[in-house]
């Protein structure tokens, strides 16, 4: 089982999201800001990361950079858009869940 961390403070975000991993066969880890994200990727490897496009604290531009210098092979997935976003595949909110597990199937391969 891969094991993947879904970074955001939206709590209606985090319930939608973790069905369609869960369903798909990923372990999740959450976490609810960037940083906090970051440390996680300095400790452990994962298949990918799911971030939310939101700023909170960290924004989720500079934890992908930071996610990238430390672990340039993990894939990152930015949710709900905006300009930090623009590098970085990305799913625009709302959207539905078969355009999310599609994105997923396409970055985790």
């Amino acid at each position: 089982m891969h094991t993947i961390i879904l970074c955001s403070s939206n709590p209606l975000l985090v319930k939608s999201l973790y069905g369609v991993l869960r369903d798909e066969g990923y372990a999740i880890e959450e976490v609810e800001h960037p940083a906090l994200a970051v440390q996680k990727v300095l400790k452990s490897s994962y298949a990918f990361m799911i971030i939310d496009a939101e700023p909170f604290g960290l924004s989720a531009e500079d934890a992908a950079r930071i996610v990238r210098t430390i672990a340039p092979e993990m894939p990152i997935l930015c949710v709900g858009g905006g300009a930090g976003c623009d590098d970085l595949p990305m799913i625009r909110l709302p959207a539905d869940l078969d355009a999310i597990k599609e994105m997923i199937h396409h970055i985790a391969a």
